[in-house]
């Protein structure tokens, strides 16, 4: 299980076991090893899907904001 960790108000962290931990960690002092964290997580290990719009208002803090959701058929404009 991987975890989103907030360190600014919109970055986050992707880790998971003890790098969780590391980060966690008040007492780090360790640059070499909190930097080495910071590496760009592998892509290929990520997936993508729509989530619900609740996501959207703070207020809404639920493991359901970012469980997939089917996408409404949104029909066309004007001029497309």
């Amino acid at each position: 299980m991987f975890f989103s960790v907030l360190y600014h108000c919109r970055l986050s962290l992707l880790t998971s076991g003890m790098r969780l931990l590391i980060w966690l960690d008040p007492g780090m002092r360790d640059v070499a090893a909190a930097s080495d964290l910071l590496k760009p997580y592998d892509a290929r290990l990520m997936r993508c899907y729509p989530v619900s719009t609740r996501i959207n208002h703070v207020a809404n803090d639920e493991e359901e904001c970012s469980r997939p959701v089917e996408l409404a058929e949104v029909q066309g404009g004007l001029f497309f």
